[in-house]
């Protein structure tokens, strides 16, 4: 006896530390970890450094490049050359010309003096690829936040319909627990009480099924705040507190607020830049040189018999034929191009469609919350009634059961309903460019 209470009092101080260690977050304090440590947030901000990258690569193209080589070479046999004809006595016609050690310095610096545009060119497409990437950056940083608002009420949806599971299937326990009694002081059949007996073990499956559903909506926003599973995580926030109904928006409004439409118009220009590029290799490349050599020779480990020289000039370098290769690579620059204008005009018509779609489900969201408020306060005083009837005698299980049913049916409709509402009004924000950080 004493075990088992030590065990009640371990199980109890084990869920009331559960309890106090778990991390609650309203929705505000879940936006702010989602900035802080969404893993695809994270990934869209590398894109960002990637941008910043390809201007430190087109400007290296723009300044001088400069290379230096040393070298060190030892010599393990002599050479010789020999000289033809009568040489004074006592003098050898076999002279050797190496030293046992040899060293060479050589630095050279190349300028591209002129290339029809090309540096230039890529100059700005690589400045217009940052203010695209930035732009994409905040659009799926919306995305992201929209999703992880979502995902929010989610939870809470999914925790209110488990609640009315449990509810359901307590009051069906109940039911059960008082047709129970009745039957054994003989004022109920065995059928009424074998009716209640399936209805409560009916709902335990549909009671355990949304409780399912609520812990992998949680795991699932775990997920997007980065926080481990282990983790308790309690969420404070209501489906009750719904925002108005927007206005309608313009499409051609929408157009200049929308970042990725912005993006996408930007890749154009950055295409129709590249075919520029991809030309100018028919053209010729002025470039600029000058090199430094210095080398000196020596049988011992100094240097002597040394010398340095230097070379200034410049090189016009012409293209006559490659094959066709530049060519294709114009041409695929302009079908790249072409395919950037197509689906420019492509996000457009998703742009109004979005429009059109956003608002009918913000309508219809809206409509069914009008409705469910007035269904859930009928069912719940037809329910009400059915179980007066069902004490008096005047009911059977089957009235009880569909009024319980249908109350459970119109809260589940209700929150639903709520919840489609604030998901149309967080994708109408994000598909008219609206988007709002509080």
């Amino acid at each position: 006896m004493a075990n088992r209470k030590q065990i009640y009092i371990v199980l109890i101080i084990s869920l009331l530390a559960n309890f106090l260690f778990a991390e609650s977050m309203d929705i505000d304090a879940t936006l702010k970890r989602a900035k802080e440590q969404s893993k695809d947030l994270k990934l869209a901000k590398a894109e960002l450094d990637i941008a910043q990258e390809n201007i430190n690569e087109a400007w290296a193209s723009a300044l001088p490049n400069i290379s230096a080589d040393v070298n060190y070479s030892r010599n393990l046999k002599e050479q010789f050359f020999f000289i033809n004809g009568d040489l004074p006595a006592g003098q050898s016609n076999k002279l050797s010309f190496t030293f046992k050690n040899v060293y060479s310095l050589t630095a050279k610096l190349e300028q591209t003096l002129y290339s029809f545009g090309k540096v230039g060119t890529a100059l700005e497409i690589a400045y217009d690829f940052e203010k695209y990437a930035e732009m994409n950056y905040q659009y799926q940083r919306q995305q992201i936040l929209t999703n992880t608002r979502t995902a929010f009420y989610n939870v809470l949806l999914m925790k209110q319909i488990s609640k009315v599971t449990k509810d359901s299937e307590t009051s069906a326990k109940g039911n059960f627990d008082e047709a129970q009694t009745k039957f054994e002081s003989g004022v109920a059949s065995e059928y009424e009480m074998l009716q209640a007996e399936v209805r409560w073990r009916n709902s335990i499956p549909i009671s355990i099924a949304a409780n399912k559903n609520y812990l992998q909506a949680l795991n699932s926003l775990k997920l997007i705040l980065n926080i481990p599973l282990k983790n308790e995580l309690m969420l404070t926030g209501s489906l009750d507190n719904l925002p108005p109904m927007p206005t309608q928006a313009n499409p051609v409004d929408v157009l200049g607020t929308r970042l990725d439409y912005k993006a996408i118009q930007l890749e154009g220009q950055m295409r129709e830049k590249n075919v520029n590029i991809e030309f100018a290799n028919h053209l010729p490349t002025l470039t600029g040189h000058f090199f430094y050599s210095y080398s000196g020779q020596s049988d011992k480990y100094n240097i002597e018999n040394d010398f340095d020289n230097y070379v200034v000039g410049v090189q016009l370098n012409i293209p006559l034929f490659s094959g066709g290769f530049t060519s294709a690579q114009v041409q695929k620059a302009k079908i790249e191009s072409f395919k950037t204008q197509t689906r420019i005009a492509q996000v457009k018509d998703e742009i109004e469609i979005g429009l059109d779609n956003g608002w009918l489900n913000l309508q219809e969201a809206n409509e069914r919350i009008t409705a469910s408020e007035k269904n859930v306060s009928t069912a719940q005083r037809a329910f009400e009634i059915a179980e007066i009837r069902w004490d008096n005698g005047l009911a059977t299980q089957l009235e009880l059961k569909d009024s319980r049913l249908f109350l459970d049916q119109a809260k589940v409709n209700r929150l639903t309903a709520q919840f489609d509402y604030l998901k149309a009004y967080f994708d109408w924000q994000l598909v008219t460019g609206q988007w709002d950080e509080e």
